[in-house]
């Protein structure tokens, strides 16, 4: 084999390594991630966008009943839900799992004290799923073409709103959010992209024409180079 194709293959090697559109594929993880659902995931665990969105979604609920006193108290998950509004049913699943969790008894709907012999509930919870958005800003790539990770960013926003009942006293009336962002591998990606809800799911984002440039560039360079070399080093 001609010792110049083993040399021209170092050249293009070299320059693939430092190449300005093949980027690091080192993780951005969190220590924990988060815990609002089912403990802490270890660092690293792979968190599909489903557990995340819970998760974050049972951070907020968390926090919005820290307002409450504590258990036993009777709470009513105030407002409907549009059959067609996703993220607000898993807002209620989530908030109602947190509730019962932390010991108090959950209502979905005001009961009829006469009939059911039912005291009325102490306070009324309304939550509201304002924004579930999922996207994947960048994709690193590998000479330019073959994808090797996509970054995730994920934003959770409720509206949070808690009220005694007896009183009408308003414990509680604010906007809370929950962000969180890593990067998975290629490999990776296929099994946290869920099609099960909308916001489990997203386009990878290219960045257009600046993307393709940095692409041509690259492999211009590296047909540029070996054929310099064997230019200079021919018979």
């Amino acid at each position: 084999m001609d010792k110049r194709w083993l040399k021209a293959m170092g050249w293009v090697l070299t320059l693939a390594a430092t190449a300005p559109a093949v980027r690091a594929a080192t993780p951005v993880l969190p220590a924990t991630g988060p815990s609002g659902l089912g403990g802490a995931a270890v660092a690293d665990s792979l968190r599909t966008n489903l557990w995340l969105v819970e998760a974050l979604m049972g951070e907020i609920v968390a926090e919005a009943v820290g307002a409450l006193p504590p258990a036993p108290a009777r709470v009513l998950l105030a407002g409907r839900v549009a059959p067609t509004d996703v993220s607000g049913e898993l807002l209620r699943l989530v908030s109602a799992r947190v509730l019962k969790e932390r010991g108090y008894e959950v209502f979905v709907a005001q009961p009829d004290s006469e009939r059911a012999h039912v005291a009325a509930p102490d306070y009324t919870a309304e939550l509201t799923a304002t924004q579930v958005a999922l996207t994947y800003p960048d994709v690193g790539r590998t000479l330019g073409l073959w994808r090797s990770w996509v970054d995730r960013d994920l934003v959770v926003v409720v509206t949070a709103q808690i009220t005694e009942n007896s009183t009408g006293r308003l414990l509680l009336a604010e906007r809370m959010a929950r962000h969180f962002t890593d990067r998975v591998t290629n490999d990776e990606f296929p099994v946290v992209n869920s099609t099960l809800y909308p916001f489990t799911s997203a386009a990878p984002g290219e960045s257009g024409w600046q993307r393709r440039l940095e692409e041509f560039a690259v492999l211009g360079t590296l047909a540029g180079l070996v054929a310099v070399y064997f230019a200079n080093t021919g018979d």
